[in-house]
């Protein structure tokens, strides 16, 4: 990277440094999935903008649904539950009421009480099984969520569909690479400048850039976001990171530039 130096003799007559270096959406992934199968959806095109958990394409998924189906039935029906909570309730009162009544009169026998208690633990212990068994059913469930889930690919931020590697009906593999995403509302241009002149820049600092296009250079003001403490051995720079604004989408990610500041 080579220090252009020129002077404003026009404007200021100070000293301006030009730095030239390469821009990239602040946000860019390559996604897929974590499990194979054949893709049975594809729910965007190329270009096209998405929002955070939409969905982009799903593979098969007919057993799943059938799971989250069967599982959400099970767990939903709550006649047994009932049922055993009814049970206890009544060995409950039962047995207390048995029990005060044979502190406080002769009508009932101890073996009476032992009896009633016997019963209303067993009740007890009976609801406790099935509260379990609806937690399981729970689990069970939530699970066949989670497995639905992982055949259905959704952004994972805001941002525009840049590239999808795969057709409908296509074989796909667990982390096989499926879509190219990114956000390119806000860029970033990284440079590398010597130590002397990055001791002038500080964080949060406005510059100038100028970005280059088919037919002429295109300006923008940026921020600087880093600077990097270090200084790489080999060449004796620093790195230098600057946001910009690029809502317009006027500014193509991936294109070179220059930082000039003074």
């Amino acid at each position: 990277m080579r220090l252009i130096l020129f002077f404003l003799f026009m404007c200021s007559g100070v000293v301006a440094a030009s730095y030239d270096g390469i821009t990239e959406p602040i946000v860019s992934s390559t996604i897929g999935l974590t499990v194979p199968g054949r893709i049975d959806s594809i729910w965007v095109s190329e270009g096209q903008m998405v929002r955070k958990g939409d969905i982009i394409l799903n593979l098969n998924k007919e057993d799943e649904e059938i799971q989250v189906a069967m599982t959400k039935l099970i767990y939903e029906n709550k006649a047994d539950l009932l049922s055993a909570k009814i049970k206890k309730e009544i060995y409950e009162k039962d047995y207390f009421a048995t029990k005060k009544l044979f502190e406080t009169s002769t009508s009932v026998s101890e073996e009476q009480v032992w009896e009633k208690e016997l019963q209303y633990k067993s009740a007890l212990s009976d609801y406790e099984k099935i509260l379990m068994t609806e937690e399981k059913e729970k689990l069970e469930y939530e699970m066949a969520l989670v497995q639905l889930e992982k055949r259905i690919l959704r952004a994972p931020y805001d941002g525009e569909i840049v590239r999808i590697y795969k057709n409908k009906s296509e074989n796909v593999q667990a982390l096989e690479d499926l879509v190219d995403i990114a956000d390119v509302r806000f860029c970033r241009m990284t440079v590398y400048i010597g130590v002397a002149q990055a001791a002038k820049l500080k964080k949060d600092q406005v510059v100038q850039l100028k970005l280059n296009g088919a037919k002429q250079k295109r300006n923008r003001k940026g921020t600087i976001e880093f600077i990097s403490p270090v200084v790489d051995r080999s060449s004796m720079l620093r790195t230098v990171k600057i946001l910009f604004n690029n809502e317009d989408k006027s500014i193509e990610p991936g294109v070179t530039g220059e930082i000039i500041f003074k």
